[in-house]
C-alpha cells in the first residue's frame, strides 16, 4: 500500500505526492525532495543569498581584503551545499568544472595586479617596453623542432607545445645568439610583482568569488519554476508578468527535452563510435543549433495555437494551480539573519582580519 505526502497549492487545495519520490528537478540538476534547506521559503533564500553575497564582495575589496571573512562566508556556503540535497557525484563535477576559472582567476591576480607590500616573493620584468626586431638561434631551433615533430607525428598543436617547452628550457641553461636589427618602444614595461599584500589579495579574491558561486549554486538547486511562480503569485504580481515567466520557463523545459532527444538522435547514428578531436566535437554541439532552434519555433508555435485554442486572454483572471508554500519561523530566522548581515555589511562592517592578525 502506497503512502501519500500531502502539500499545499495556490488554489487552496491539497497536492497529492507519492512518498516513493526521492528527487525532484529544479532550475539545476537534481535535488531530494526532502532537502532541509529547500524547506525554506524561496523568498527568505534569495534574500540569504544575495546577503552572503554582498557580504563576499564587501570582504574581496581590492584595498582592503579581508580573508578571515571571505573564508568564513566560503565555509557557510560549503555547509549549505551539504544540505541542499544534491548528488555527491554532481557536486564533485560542478567543483572540477569551476576549477580551472578559479585558478586562472589566482593566477591573473597573483601575477598581472602587482602589489606592493613589505615583503617581495618574486619580482621579474616580463616586457621591458620595447620591441626588438632581429633574429635568434633559438627561433630557428623552434622551427626546426616544430617541423621535425610535425614530420614524425603529424600532430602540429602538440609539435608547438613541445617546441615551446624545450626552447625555454634550452635557453635557460644556454645562452644563444641573437642578433639584433633595431628597437622600438612600444607600450610601457610590464612587471611581475608577488608580494605578501599581491597574495593576500589574490587568496581572498579566490576565496570570496568560490564562495558566491557556491551560494548561486545552493540557490538554483534548491529552486523550483513553480516555486518561483508560486512567490510571484504570493507577491500579488500582474498576470502578465506570471504567465510571462512561466511561459519562459516552459520553454526552457522544452529546449531541454528537444535538446536530449537530437543528442539521442545523434549517438543512434553512431557519432560517438569513432574517437574524435575535441575541435571536432565543438562542431557537432555546434551542429545542433539548426534542428534545436527549428525546434524551438515550432514549440512556440504551438503554444500560440494551443492558446489560442483555449480562449486565453490576458486581461481575464484564471484558476492556477502553482504551489506556494507558507511562512514559517524558520523563514523569519533566515530573514533576521539576512537583515543582520546587511545591517553588519553596510553600516557596521569590521575587517576581521586586521582585527585578529593585525
Amino acid at each position: 500500500m502506497q503512502t501519500h505526502e500531502r502539500t499545499r497549492s495556490s488554489t487552496g487545495g491539497p497536492r497529492v505526492a507519492v512518498a516513493g519520490q526521492r528527487y525532484v528537478r529544479s532550475f539545476l540538476f537534481a535535488r531530494r525532495i526532502d532537502a532541509p534547506f529547500a524547506r525554506v521559503h524561496l523568498l527568505a533564500r534569495v534574500l540569504f543569498v544575495f546577503a552572503l553575497s554582498l557580504l563576499q564582495l564587501r570582504a574581496i575589496d581590492t584595498l582592503h581584503p579581508d580573508l578571515l571573512t571571505a573564508t568564513l562566508t566560503w565555509g557557510v556556503a560549503c555547509a549549505l551545499l551539504f544540505v541542499i540535497g544534491i548528488s555527491r557525484r554532481v557536486a564533485q563535477f560542478y567543483f572540477l568544472v569551476t576549477l580551472p576559472a578559479l585558478l586562472s582567476l589566482f593566477t591573473s591576480w597573483l601575477l598581472f595586479n602587482p602589489v606592493a607590500g613589505r615583503v617581495v616573493l618574486l619580482r621579474a620584468t616580463v616586457y621591458s617596453g620595447q620591441l626588438v626586431l632581429g633574429v635568434g638561434l633559438w627561433q630557428v631551433l623552434w622551427l626546426v623542432l616544430v617541423g621535425a615533430f610535425f614530420v614524425w607525428a603529424r600532430k602540429l598543436a602538440l609539435g608547438l607545445l613541445v617546441a615551446t617547452v624545450l626552447t625555454i628550457v634550452l635557453t635557460h641553461f644556454v645562452a644563444l645568439p641573437f642578433w639584433t636589427w633595431t628597437r622600438v618602444a612600444f607600450f610601457h614595461p610590464l612587471l611581475v610583482l608577488v608580494s605578501d599584500e599581491g597574495l593576500l589579495v589574490a587568496c581572498t579574491k579566490v576565496i570570496g568569488y568560490a564562495g558566491m558561486v557556491l551560494a548561486t549554486l545552493v540557490l538554483l538547486v534548491t529552486s523550483r519554476d513553480v516555486e518561483l511562480l508560486g512567490l510571484l503569485r504570493q507577491l500579488r504580481l500582474p498576470q502578465p508578468i506570471v504567465f510571462f515567466v512561466a511561459t519562459v520557463f516552459r520553454s526552457l523545459d522544452l529546449a531541454l527535452s528537444d535538446f536530449e532527444t537530437i543528442r539521442q538522435a545523434q549517438r543512434a547514428r553512431a557519432i560517438d563510435v569513432r574517437p574524435r578531436s575535441f575541435v571536432r566535437r565543438v562542431r557537432d554541439l555546434a551542429s545542433l543549433a539548426v534542428p534545436l532552434v527549428a525546434a524551438m519555433i515550432r514549440r512556440s508555435s504551438e503554444i500560440g495555437d494551443a492558446l489560442y485554442a483555449r480562449g486565453y486572454s490576458l486581461k481575464q483572471v484564471g484558476t492556477d494551480f502553482y504551489e506556494t508554500s507558507p511562512w514559517r519561523p524558520i523563514d523569519w530566522v533566515f530573514t533576521a539573519v539576512s537583515l543582520a548581515i546587511l545591517y553588519y555589511v553596510f553600516w557596521h562592517y569590521v575587517n576581521l582580519t586586521v582585527l585578529v592578525v593585525g
